[in-house]
C-alpha cells in the first residue's frame, strides 16, 4: 500500500510547531492557582513541575490530530490564534494522556517512561504522583472554561471529553483485571483496545477538531467515530508488537507486556495458534520475572517459533488496505474532508515508534 496524496495545506505540520509550544505555555500561565488565591503559589510552583516533567515529552499524536483535522475541517479562514486555541485543546488530551500514564506506571511499576525516570520514582515524588494525576486531571476543565466557554460547541467538548474519561478508566479496569485473572481472548483484546484506546487516541482528537470547527452533526461524528476506531485497533496492535519487537532507544522505554502479563495482540494470537506444550509454556512464563530475563526470552521464542512476526506484517497490511477503502468511501460521498484520515495514515503506516 502506497502512502495517500494529501491536498490540504496544513500550517501546523510539526509536533513542534512555533503555535504548538506557544499553546502550551498559556496552559502553564492558566493553570496558576495562585491567581487565585495566593496562598497556592506553592500548588501553582509544583503544578508547573508536574506539567513540564510529563506532558510535553511524548508524540504529541493526539494533540497533531486536534489542530489538523480542525485546519482540515474549517470552512472558515484559521487565524493564528485560532491555531493556538487549537493547540490549546489539543494539549488537553495529552494531560489526559500524561494523567493515565503517571497512575499506570504506579500500577505496572514501570521504570522509565519516554526515555525519564517514571514520575512516582522521581526524588520527592513518590505515592504524591497519585494526587499529580488528579491535579491534572482538573486543570484540563478549568482550562477548557476559560479559553472555550464562549464557543457554540463548549458543552458538546466538555461532554465529549467525559465522556472518553468515562470510556478509558472501565477500559484500564478491563485491561488490569484480564492480567489478574489471565483472560486472553481476542473478544476480551478488541474490548480493551476500544475502550483504553481507539476512543481517545483517534475519535475524540478527531471529534475535538470537528466541534471546534462547528461541524456538530451527530451523523458524521459518527462515521467519523467509526473510522477512527478501526485506525486505533491497528494503532494499538503496532503498539504491542513495538513493546516485543522494538527498539527501546526508539520507543524510550522498555517493553514489559511479558513479563506483566498484558493482553497483547501477540499474546492472544500465539495462544490461538500454539500447541498444548506451547500454551503451558507461555503461561508458565508469563507475568514473571524482568524485562530481557529468561522468562521473557522463552516466551519471545516461542512467538519466533510460531512466526508472529509475519502474522503481524500481514496483518497491519490488510488493515491499512481496509482502511484505504474506507476512507474512499468517505471521499466518494463528499459529506466531509478526508485529508485528516490521510495524514494519520501516512503517520502510521509501518511505523517503528
Amino acid at each position: 500500500m502506497g502512502l495517500f496524496d494529501v491536498n490540504a495545506k496544513i500550517q501546523v505540520d510539526k509536533a513542534d510547531h512555533l503555535v504548538v509550544e506557544r499553546a502550551f505555555n498559556r496552559i502553564r500561565d492558566l493553570s496558576k492557582c495562585s491567581q487565585e488565591d495566593p496562598g497556592l503559589s506553592a500548588v501553582s510552583d509544583w503544578l508547573d513541575r508536574v506539567l513540564m516533567y510529563n506532558i510535553p515529552h511524548g508524540k504529541r499524536w493526539r494533540l497533531l490530530q486536534v489542530v489538523q483535522a480542525f485546519e482540515t475541517f474549517s470552512s472558515e479562514p484559521v487565524s493564528e490564534r485560532d491555531l493556538e486555541n487549537a493547540a490549546i485543546l489539543g494539549w488537553t488530551i495529552e494531560i489526559f494522556q500524561a494523567f493515565y500514564l503517571i497512575i499506570d506506571d504506579i500500577m505496572d511499576k514501570s521504570i522509565t517512561r519516554r526515555g525519564s525516570p517514571c514520575w512516582y520514582l522521581v526524588d520527592e515524588v513518590g505515592m504524591m504522583a497519585i494526587n499529580d494525576a488528579l491535579l491534572l486531571e482538573t486543570i484540563i476543565f478549568q482550562v477548557l472554561k476559560q479559553v472555550f466557554r464562549d464557543h457554540p460547541s463548549y458543552l458538546d467538548i466538555v461532554e465529549l471529553l467525559h465522556e472518553v474519561h468515562y470510556q478509558t478508566v472501565r477500559g484500564q479496569c478491563l485491561d488490569v483485571l484480564s492480567e489478574r485473572k489471565r483472560v486472553y481472548g481476542e473478544e476480551r483484546y478488541n474490548t480493551i483496545v476500544l475502550y483504553k484506546t481507539c476512543f481517545y487516541t483517534f475519535s475524540v482528537p478527531i471529534r475535538l477538531g470537528m466541534y471546534l470547527a462547528k461541524i456538530t452533526s451527530s451523523q458524521l461524528h459518527r462515521k467519523v467515530e467509526k473510522l477512527a476506531v478501526k485506525i486505533g485497533n491497528i494503532f494499538q496492535v503496532q503498539d504491542d508488537f513495538l513493546d516485543c519487537y522494538g527498539d527501546p532507544a526508539k520507543l524510550g522505554k522498555v517493553g514489559t507486556d511479558i513479563v506483566d502479563a498484558k493482553c497483547s495482540w501477540l499474546l492472544v494470537k500465539a495462544l490461538q495458534i500454539a500447541t498444548p506444550q506451547q500454551r503451558e509454556e507461555i503461561f508458565n512464563n508469563i507475568g514473571r520475572g524482568k524485562p530481557a530475563g529468561e522468562e521473557e526470552a522463552t516466551v519471545r521464542s516461542i512467538y519466533h517459533k510460531l512466526g508472529l512476526e509475519e502474522l503481524f506484517r500481514t496483518y497491519e497490511e490488510s488493515s491499512f488496505e481496509e482502511i484505504r477503502k474506507d476512507i474512499a468511501t468517505l471521499d466518494s460521498d463528499g459529506e466531509i474532508n478526508t485529508d485528516i484520515f490521510k495524514l494519520t495514515v501516512n503517520k502510521l503506516y509501518r511505523r517503528q515508534k
